[in-house]
């Protein structure tokens, strides 16, 4: 068994040709305000009773009013660190952190520390960011993405490795006897790319643990897929999903952007559909214009859920 696999948050969520359901957060209301901090947390909970698997945040450092009406966005180390005080068993993940704007040595802390108190539920996400304002705000060259990702994946895992790494690339240099005072347990958290992150899937197949895509035409996704589970180890394949979920369990499909308005019979053949073709984990993102989360998740939790277990530790 390898590391990456004794890794609890990884165990729990990911098993080749089986596929399990995570939920987007932050919970919020029609008009994309997140709910309250203790409301996130009872709702949390209960997601990992019904048995979801991971709770998934997003990483946006910047607002700007161009961007309409969205989600509220919190630092997603401090939410998550919230949130793994108020669970105990439920994967955490990062949708994605935006690893051109911060120094690979704060991923690095950040990470093995979150991974340390949850009790390695981190599932480390990470992207080359796609909001071409934010990237000014941090003097980032956008010319630059793609090797200043790739520094940092191999930066992540020379500064969880050991004390003292000798690490010399385009992003900084670490020559003294320093590094990160506290490792992950396994001297590494699973690190799951969002799309190309301006690479080729050669070189994702090698370098990081699982991918993070995007919901597109089915039949894109089942080549895609084809391509991505033509590798010599098992690596998890998953993507979000927004679902509005009609209180009429066969209403039929209709497309709306990032997914589906279905009811739930409708739901449990497109998600058995993503499994057949081998997707590992998909992460649900309700909508609540009609229905409230807690009723949208007993739904979910007593007839979809039984369909995809939780793995067993």
């Amino acid at each position: 068994m390898t590391t990456i696999q004794k890794h609890n948050g990884f165990k729990r969520t990911f098993q080749d040709s089986h596929l399990t359901l995570g939920l987007m957060l932050p919970f919020d209301n029609s008009e994309h305000v997140a709910l309250s901090f203790e409301d996130q947390s009872d709702l949390a909970q209960y997601a990992e009773e019904l048995g979801f698997t991971s709770l998934f945040v997003r990483d946006n450092p910047l607002y700007s009013p161009h961007l309409g009406n969205v989600t509220t966005n919190y630092d997603p180390f401090v939410f998550l660190t919230y949130l793994s005080a108020k669970t105990s068993k439920i994967a955490l993940g990062t949708s994605s952190i935006v690893a051109t704007l911060r120094h690979p040595i704060h991923i690095a802390k950040a990470a093995s520390s979150l991974d340390l108190i949850s009790n390695e539920r981190l599932l480390l996400g990470i992207a080359t960011g796609d909001r071409p304002f934010e990237f000014p705000a941090f003097k980032v060259k956008t010319d630059q993405l793609k090797l200043s990702f790739q520094s940092t994946i191999t930066a992540l895992n020379d500064l969880w490795q050991n004390h003292s790494p000798q690490i010399s690339n385009a992003l900084f240099e670490l020559h003294e006897d320093s590094g990160l005072q506290v490792l992950p347990k396994h001297k590494h958290v699973p690190i799951f790319a969002t799309g190309y992150s301006k690479q080729d899937i050669s070189w994702l197949k090698k370098h990081v643990d699982g991918w993070m895509f995007y919901p597109q035409p089915f039949q894109q996704q089942k080549a895609l897929l084809q391509d991505w589970h033509n590798n010599d180890s098992f690596k998890p394949f998953m993507h979000p999903l927004v679902i509005d979920l009609s209180s009429h369990p066969n209403e039929l499909v209709k497309p709306i952007k990032g997914g589906y308005r279905l009811g739930r019979n409708t739901l449990l053949k497109i998600l058995q559909s993503y499994e057949r073709i081998g997707t590992n984990h998909i992460m649900l993102q309700l909508i609540t214009t009609e229905r409230s989360y807690q009723d949208l998740l007993t739904e979910v939790g007593n007839y979809i859920i039984p369909h995809f277990p939780p793995h067993q530790l």
